[in-house]
């Protein structure tokens, strides 16, 4: 089972360095609708619904979803393997921006790697459980 484990491990790598790393898909779509979901704990959840595309919606913020109106066309840009969107222009137009996330992805592309090549590894204990042990193996 070591091996499926670190198996799937490369493989997620490998897709989340694909998404993080290849070039954006840029799209024009036209804006279908609006929904806002409000949420106690955190900000509300404002999403574009378009039409015409790959990508059915995404959320963007309340500064994109008040300048936009049904029918408008609009272009988005999308990451190539998971389709998480990263952009959103009206024309010329920047209305939002998302930058950071493909950088934050190099963590757990980090780890994923590390349990891939058995930096960590899965070992069982006194009743046979399965456990992470960081760090590097020891040499026996």
């Amino acid at each position: 089972m070591d091996v499926l484990t670190r198996l799937a491990a490369l493989l997620i790598a490998i897709l989340l360095a694909i998404d993080a790393f290849s070039g954006e898909r840029t799209e024009t779509l036209r804006v279908a609708g609006h929904t806002r979901a409000p949420r106690w704990h955190q900000d509300d959840d404002y999403r574009l619904h378009f039409l015409g595309g790959r990508v059915e919606s995404c959320g963007f913020g309340l500064a994109a979803w008040n300048a936009l109106h049904d029918g408008e066309g609009v272009a988005v840009d999308t990451s190539r393997v998971f389709k998480t969107c990263d952009g959103l222009r009206r024309g010329d137009e920047v209305l939002a921006r998302r930058n950071l996330h493909k950088w934050l992805l190099l963590l757990p592309i980090a780890m994923l790697l590390a349990a891939a090549l058995g930096w960590i590894r899965f070992e069982g204990d006194v009743r046979h459980e399965r456990r992470a042990r960081f760090g590097l193996r020891s040499r026996r």
